[in-house]
């Protein structure tokens, strides 16, 4: 198991396990914890991870699932898998761009991927393999009007709560006229399958307009600080790293702040640290496209920084950079598997073989490192069909 999990979710295994009151300090038993995990864990089987073949759950219903977390919940003894559940709706190719994402122009509420009933789903796995289907975690009845996507959820020990951060576009004439008025919301449930109540119904970011966003807690932060990363259409799309409150409901903004950190026209976020280094990834602007947005990275020694930028490890092929990028993905998320490994996971938008947003498939990937150099570099990516690894 990684750093992450363990340190975020120990304070309930402690006081679930045998060990003494009292006897030990919170990162000692955040270590014994950590170790009991690894030998726990560490007799199961190598399992496949397939990128071709749709994903179903135990009874084997094809999974909607798409742009969310996966973690480790020691608690609930299984991964947990939060993300967009698209329902049946028909993928849609429009005349004017963005082609693949003509809902933007459509009435508010009804195009696909912008409709106002999308669900976020829930599922739990043993192995990141075998998955069940837990349910909708944030059902339209309980939540204010609007469109929702890209949810990340995190548990919080310290008020023993799991946090749920969503994008939310309000009520407008369609979604475009909607994004300059695009926040977070924020809200939360004691229990992992919710139903999540909101706390936050628009958070406090120095950039209006909020876009593509993730959420990391520190794993090398004793205080067990949080951080969001987004871009913003107040600031063209140029991604942005901000501290967030000690409960994660919202965000310090102006106060804690890195400013801009890419190029303008880029989001989709992925914010995670590996030995000591953060790592940034993110791509350019791409609204449900199927060729894919790449996948930017850049390394610091903290959280907000400084930054240095790295490279593209999904680059188009061609000497000009116009060609295809050899996975044809946006990036989503970087999991932190128990073998120690990294997995890259990116959404393959309209590549569903029966045309439903529902069933677009996800890429994941074993993300490689060079321990040679300082800071460590992440090597470029390429397209395997399947692999397997250890859980």
């Amino acid at each position: 198991r990684s750093r992450r999990p363990a340190c975020l979710l120990c304070t309930r295994a402690v006081a679930s396990s045998s060990l003494p009151p009292g006897n030990m300090t919170m990162t000692t038993a955040c270590r014994f914890v950590f170790m009991l995990g690894l030998v726990s864990r560490s007799l199961t089987a190598k399992v496949t991870v397939s990128n071709v073949e749709p994903r179903t759950d135990v009874n084997g219903q094809l999974m909607d699932i798409h742009d969310g977390n996966v973690f480790w919940d020691a608690a609930e003894g299984s991964w947990l898998w939060y993300g967009m559940g698209y329902t049946n709706c028909t993928l849609e190719t429009g005349v004017i761009p963005p082609r693949d994402c003509p809902g933007i122009y459509r009435k508010f509420g009804e195009g696909c991927g912008f409709r106002a009933d999308h669900q976020v789903n829930l599922y739990s796995s043993p192995d990141l393999v075998t998955w069940t289907y837990l349910g909708d975690v944030y059902p339209q009845g309980g939540r204010p009007e609007g469109i929702y996507f890209r949810p990340k959820v995190l548990y919080n020990p310290k008020a023993e709560e799991y946090v749920l951060w969503i994008n939310y576009l309000p009520p407008a004439f369609n979604p475009l006229k909607s994004y300059p008025d695009a926040t977070f919301a924020v809200a939360t449930s004691k229990t992992a399958a919710g139903p999540f109540e909101v706390v936050t119904p628009s958070v406090n970011i120095a950039n209006p307009g909020g876009g593509d966003f993730t959420v990391m807690v520190d794993p090398n932060s004793d205080e067990g600080t949080a951080y969001l990363a987004y871009d913003a259409w107040s600031n063209s799309h140029s991604v942005v790293i901000e501290q967030l409150t000690d409960d994660w409901h919202n965000s310090l903004g102006n106060v804690s702040t890195t400013g801009s950190l890419s190029e303008e026209k880029n989001e989709a976020p992925i914010l995670f640290e590996r030995k000591g280094t953060y790592y940034l990834l993110y791509g350019h602007t791409c609204c449900f496209c199927r060729q894919g947005s790449g996948a930017i990275v850049m390394t610091a020694p903290h959280p907000l920084g400084p930054w240095t930028l790295a490279d593209d490890i999904n680059p188009p092929s061609g000497l000009l950079g116009y060609g295809e990028r050899a996975i044809k993905a946006q990036c989503n998320f970087v999991i932190q598997a128990s073998n120690g490994q990294y997995l890259y996971t990116g959404d393959l938008w309209t590549t569903a073989a029966d045309k439903l947003k529902s069933h677009d498939l996800q890429y994941w990937y074993p993300l490689e490192f060079d321990d040679s150099t300082e800071p460590p570099t992440i090597q470029q990516m390429g397209w395997v069909d399947s692999f397997e690894m250890d859980v």
